[in-house]
């Protein structure tokens, strides 16, 4: 599809009229997703704010979530499906911002849920009420977790409001990245987008990056906008933590996708011609490489001497101290405190001190969700 086409506004049905899309498309990457896509669906078609279109793409799904997903655009024409073979999802989310045409685009993954009225909120939040200008309209979300029933909120760091011209420069734009507690929140969730911004910044991109993927695009498209609000006590997006996710298993790619992550930040602070751009995109490898660590430090059923040696071995590749010293900030978490201290020196008395730590943490979480 090129450029060009995707941009209009109008769409083809199946019976090869076109219509106008709606100001606002909701794309749901789906893959084996049976046992809450219902609910998630549900959350959408539910909502208090009616001129939206439901885009539901199943990325070769092998559980019923293809049936459900053609039973709800049997039962509402608002819901439009696209059945696909798997290739991930960052190809499948972006499958959905080529062929929704809505000039306002919001994501939500199949296994989380909306409040009847985020959508009522955050369309209340464009500049006129329209689909004019570059905006994006930031929202927090709720931590669902599953095996203890309990709920945590996350918010912006950033003052709540609306920003604008050397406003949003200064305070948004060249505070993005390199910040323990990030200004914004870099997921592509609980957010509406122009879809312009999205379409602009897709050569982005890259199919291999499997974590902070969203970041790759979020930045971006953030650095583009020309208006970015930011809601109060806006927690309408509820992210569904479930224990045993492969995001919280062992990554053995994890260094080696960051490492790739941060040549696409300096390539996108080059591009949009950023001050601090490379500075930021270095602080933000910091404090990314600390994850790489705990990554590492919370290997079990390997032997300690393994995890002392590769601890070692990736702080000597990225000359971790000197790193520290030039880039660093201060640290407020405990955990990224520890990590850091075996930057400044990985010794392996100090690799095998922390590592203990995690793995005691470890014990007592597992405990906790029995």
């Amino acid at each position: 599809m090129t450029q060009e086409a995707a941009r209009k506004t109008t769409q083809r049905t199946a019976d090869g009229m076109e219509r106008t899309a709606a100001l606002v498309g909701v794309i749901v990457p789906v893959y084996n997703g049976e046992n809450y896509l219902q609910e998630c669906i549900d959350s959408v078609l539910s909502q208090t704010f009616r001129d939206l279109e439901l885009w539901l793409i199943d990325d070769g799904s092998r559980d019923g979530s293809g049936a459900l997903c053609d039973k709800a655009a049997v039962q509402d024409t608002r819901v439009h499906v696209i059945h696909k073979k798997n290739e991930g999802l960052m190809a499948t989310w972006i499958r959905g911002v080529t062929e929704c045409r809505a000039p306002y685009l919001c994501f939500l993954d199949c296994d989380d849920w909306l409040e009847r009225d985020c959508l009522e909120k955050m369309t209340a939040s464009l500049a006129g009420g329209d689909a004019s200008g570059k905006q994006v309209i930031c929202g927090g979300y709720v931590i669902e977790r599953e095996w203890n029933h309990t709920k945590e909120k996350k918010g912006n760091a950033a003052a709540p409001g609306v920003y604008e011209g050397e406003r949003l420069r200064r305070e948004l734009q060249e505070r993005l990245l390199g910040n323990e507690n990030r200004t914004l929140i870099l997921s592509r969730c609980m957010k509406l987008f122009s879809r312009e911004l999205l379409l602009d910044n897709l050569h982005f991109c890259d199919p291999k990056i499997r974590m902070g993927e969203d970041v790759s695009i979020t930045v971006p498209v953030l650095l583009d906008a020309e208006r970015v609000v930011v809601l109060a006590e806006n927690y309408d997006y509820h992210y569904r933590f479930v224990s045993d996710s492969m995001a919280h298993g062992y990554d053995a790619g994890m260094y080696d996708n960051i490492r790739r992550l941060l040549d696409i930040l300096h390539r996108e602070m080059e591009e949009k011609k950023v001050p601090n751009g490379h500075l930021q995109a270095e602080q933000e490898f910091l404090f990314l490489f600390l994850l790489v660590l705990k990554n590492e430090m919370r290997r079990q059923n390997v032997p300690e001497r393994e995890v002392v040696s590769r601890v070692q071995e990736l702080c000597r590749r990225e000359n971790a101290a000197e790193r520290i010293r030039k880039y660093g900030k201060p640290i407020r978490d405990p955990v990224n405190r520890l990590l850091s201290f075996v930057m400044k020196k990985p010794s392996g008395l100090r690799i095998r001190a922390v590592r203990s730590v995690f793995l005691l943490q470890a014990r007592g979480s597992r405990k906790t969700e029995q």
